[in-house]
This record gives C-alpha cells, sequence and structure tokens, in this order.
C-alpha cells in the first residue's frame, strides 16, 4: 500500500487540468515518486492526462448547473457521486486532495472533510468560480494567481501566482520587418475570435504582419488560405507558439497569464456569456488597469489595433508595461505538497 498520497481533483477544459499538469511534472522533477500522484477527473480532462504514467480516474459524476441549488436539490447524486470516488480511490492513504475548481471541487472539499485530509485549492482567476466558491468554506489552503481574488472565503489565502508550464519562454525580438500576432481561444478555440480573424483577412492582405492562428480542435478550415496566415488546430507545446510571437490575441481566462510572464503585449478578447464570464471580463479588466493588455470588444477594435502593427507603430508596443508583477505559484505550492507528504 503506498501512503503519503496526492489526489488531484481537475476536470473539464484545459483551464482546470493544466495547471495539475505542470504541478505533477515539477513533483516529478523533484523526485517525487509516481505511485504519490493520482488524478481523479472526467473523460475530458483524460484525454490530457493520458500520456502522465500516473493514476488517472476518470469517473462520470453529478455536476449542478444551477449553482449551489442544484447540489441541494440533487443531494442523493452528489451523495452517489461521493460514493464512487470512495470505491475508486484508496482515501485512507492520501495526504493531500488538491484542486483547480470546476463542479467536482466541492466534492473534494466534502471528502477532505469527511476523512480528515488536508485539503488545497488553487484559483486561477481574479473572480473565485462557483465549485471553488463553495470547496474554500471547507477547511483548506487556497493559492491564488491573481492578487486580491475575490468570490472565495479568504481564510488561509495566499497569493502565489499563477501554475505554469515552467518550460514555456519566449526568445523573440521584436522585428522592424515584420510583427508576428498568435491567436488562441482557449484549449477548446473559440468561433468568436476565429469569426473576427477570418472577417479581418478577407477584408485586408497582411502587410508586414504574420497570424498564427490556433483555431481548436476540429476548426481547421481548409477555404481559409491567406498569404502570411498559418492555421493549426491545437499545439501540444505551447513553447513553440510563445517564441514565434510578438503579441497575443485571446481570451482572458487563468492561462492568459503565462503571456504576461513572457512580456507579450495582449489583446483580449473575454468571453462574455455563461458562468465564466465574470471571471474573464475582471481578469482582463485587472490586465487592462495594469497595461499588461487592451480590451478588444468588437471588430472595429481588431481592425484598429492590426493596422497600428502593419506600421510597424512600435508605440504600440510602448503602451503596454513590461513591469511585471506578475510571479510564478509553482515552486510555493510544489515546496507545501512536498512538506506534507513527505512528513
Amino acid at each position: 500500500m503506498n501512503q503519503n498520497k496526492i489526489i488531484f481533483f481537475c476536470v473539464g477544459t484545459g483551464g482546470h487540468v493544466l495547471p495539475v499538469i505542470n504541478l505533477i511534472d515539477d513533483l516529478l522533477q523533484r523526485g517525487i515518486n509516481k505511485r504519490k500522484i493520482e488524478v481523479v477527473t472526467d473523460k475530458r480532462g483524460s484525454k490530457y492526462l493520458k500520456d502522465k504514467g500516473i493514476v488517472v480516474h476518470s469517473i462520470n459524476l453529478y455536476r449542478s448547473k444551477t449553482g449551489m441549488a442544484g447540489y441541494v436539490l440533487n443531494i442523493l447524486k452528489v451523495i452517489k457521486s461521493v460514493r464512487l470516488i470512495e470505491k475508486k480511490i484508496d482515501l485512507a492513504n492520501c495526504k493531500i486532495l488538491f484542486t483547480t475548481g470546476s463542479y467536482i471541487a466541492p466534492l473534494a472539499g466534502y471528502l477532505s472533510w469527511r476523512h480528515k485530509i488536508k485539503f488545497f485549492i488553487q484559483e486561477q482567476n481574479i473572480y473565485a468560480g462557483l465549485g471553488n466558491k463553495i470547496a474554500s468554506y471547507f477547511k483548506s489552503d487556497k493559492f491564488t494567481s491573481y492578487p486580491n481574488t475575490i468570490n472565495i472565503n479568504q481564510t488561509n489565502l495566499e497569493n502565489t501566482g499563477p501554475i505554469v508550464d515552467k518550460k514555456i519562454q519566449n526568445k523573440k525580438s521584436i522585428n522592424n520587418k515584420e510583427i508576428v500576432i498568435g491567436v488562441q481561444g482557449g484549449s477548446q478555440g473559440s468561433e468568436e475570435i476565429n469569426s473576427l480573424i477570418y472577417k479581418y483577412l478577407s477584408n485586408n492582405s497582411l502587410k508586414n504582419i504574420k497570424i498564427i492562428h490556433i483555431v481548436g480542435p476540429n476548426n481547421f478550415d481548409k477555404t481559409k488560405k491567406y498569404e502570411n496566415y498559418k492555421q493549426i488546430e491545437f499545439i501540444e507545446n505551447m513553447n513553440d507558439f510563445y517564441s514565434s510571437i510578438d503579441f497575443q490575441v485571446s481570451r482572458a481566462g487563468g492561462g492568459v497569464l503565462e503571456a504576461v510572464l513572457l512580456d507579450i503585449p495582449l489583446l483580449l478578447i473575454p468571453y462574455m456569456h455563461g458562468t465564466t464570464s465574470t471571471h474573464q471580463s475582471m481578469n482582463a479588466e485587472y490586465l487592462v488597469k495594469s497595461k499588461f493588455a487592451k480590451l478588444c470588444l468588437d471588430y472595429e477594435s481588431l481592425d484598429s489595433e492590426f493596422k497600428k502593427l502593419e506600421q510597424l507603430d512600435n508605440s504600440l508596443f510602448e503602451e503596454f508595461s513590461r513591469n511585471n508583477v506578475i510571479k510564478t505559484g509553482n515552486d510555493f505550492i510544489v515546496n507545501k505538497i512536498i512538506d506534507e507528504i513527505v512528513k
């Protein structure tokens, strides 16, 4: 029986799963045995973890679509999900439960309380999602990417900075003859951002700029053939992307801080619909106020900024701050984990 394990709880898209993968990579680098690490996830999350060589439990769990009321009104489904997890994993030999949010976070919090296990929460956004908000009221240590994160219990909360892929670096220096714009819409891509880029391409020939566009899985469009335009569905190694660009157009999810850490100026198009709208708009507001980014809410804004870039107008880059106050949270969090599991 392998004692002193850490079990990560992460589900859904890259925003919740990639920080866990980054922590796992760091833990393995520090000599932690793979047998001490397990992950509870769903079908979507398991796709990111298939090559990690660790135990992954893909479980179909209850997901509330009506906030806290959904958990209360469907308490039998919640209990069923808890029992499914308890059957799958050996909680008796677990030292830490760790969640990055979403609908699985309250279940992790409850299990930590029920089995008296240390509980860690990591929040990637300045406005915590519902899952982490609920989970944060269980006894826990909380780590935030942004300073002054709200919508979360502030007890035992530490602003550590984001969890990032430490292998990522940006070595590209701005070329006075061509500016490379990287476009991405999150791990699943963005139809809205894709449409804005396609509209610009249909109205303009690319002069002095090149666009590298991550369109998202199954979104590759063979009809979009333009000079100085490269379309990619998905990139496994984001270092290839960041090391090739001078400027980024993207959503404003938690992962956007990687570009900030690399001093890549941002044009943000926050997702303004559904449950993620508040945290993306608030992330964007913070980054714009800190002069790490500019806001783009319509085609005219995008057209205007791209036209400046086509003129090789370096004053645009001077508008962005290089006084980066964002730090990475990897080492702080990994040290906390190791302190617990080697006791």
